[in-house]
């Protein structure tokens, strides 16, 4: 091989280790500035956040719940009944903006097998929200408020009850207990008791519904808890369905605050509300 050929192949191999070297550089200064997420699990999801001590335990719920991750709530969702088993989220006093548009029709959730828009139509039933559209809306912003329409975060309720007393309640979480408590804690979901009534695609329909609302007073918990039957005019105060948190759970199998010794649950789930905050 003569000079001048060894010399074209030594200024190739320096130009190349060359580009090799300002590539690596550049990927690590990329690396370090965007560094890769990681598939989120139940225990780095924000449960901590969204949940008061812990996902609720549903050993006894009868059915398998899938939890599912979104950016302001979190969902545990039954297949078997197509419907929310709870859903739980966290509301402060801060709001980030005004609220965004509805979508024109509810997202199917690709994660699991959630029922579909189609299954609502003409079935007499409204799709009610658990994590509420509104709240979530201008605490979070206008991409989870959007995640508030995949339909494992909708339950059948009737329009007295959807549109009536259930946002009544939604209303009082976001515009009253929030802002004057600074933060309150919610789980919610369908209750089901009798011979169950199904929507076409296997949609079981509920027989009430439960909600839960926690805040700390002098760093002590306190509940509210409901049961609203979907018989409901839509006109009762909010008042005539508090209920004990302990209730809740004799009715749905789902086991609370597991985080908390067994004296807090007792102290925060046995006494039932006789006001509201």
């Amino acid at each position: 091989m003569n000079s001048r050929i060894q010399t074209t192949f030594a200024a190739l191999a320096g130009l190349l280790l060359v580009t090799a070297l300002g590539t690596a550089v550049f990927w690590t200064l990329a690396l370090s500035r965007h560094p890769s997420t990681p598939a989120a699990s139940p225990a780095s999801t924000g449960g901590e956040e969204r949940l008061y001590a812990g996902l609720p335990d549903a050993t006894r719920y009868g059915h398998p719940v899938i939890i599912l991750t979104n950016a302001a709530y979190l969902t545990g969702y039954c297949e078997a009944r197509r419907n929310p088993a709870w859903v739980g989220f966290s509301l402060n006093s801060i709001t980030v903006g005004s609220l965004g548009k509805r979508p024109s029709k509810f997202f199917t959730d690709t994660r699991t097998r959630s029922a579909t828009h189609q299954d609502y139509t003409n079935s007499g039933y409204d799709r009610g929200h658990m994590a509420p559209n509104y709240a979530i809306g201008t605490r979070y912003g206008h991409e989870a408020q959007r995640e508030t329409f995949y339909m494992s975060n909708i339950s059948p309720q009737t329009r007295e009850l959807n549109q009536m007393w259930w946002r009544v309640l939604e209303e009082k979480e976001a515009n009253d207990f929030a802002v004057r408590l600074e933060r309150v804690w919610v789980v919610t979901g369908p209750m089901f008791s009798g011979e169950v009534k199904k929507l076409k695609g296997g949609v079981d329909v509920p027989t009430a519904f439960y909600r839960i609302i926690l805040d700390e007073e002098n760093g002590q918990p306190r509940a509210l808890a409901f049961i609203a039957p979907q018989t409901v005019t839509g006109n009762e105060p909010l008042s005539q369905f508090l209920t004990s948190v302990r209730e809740v759970e004799r009715q749905t199998g789902l086991d609370f605050h597991p985080a908390l010794s067994e004296e807090a649950q007792d102290r925060i789930e046995m006494p039932s509300a006789t006001r509201l905050w």
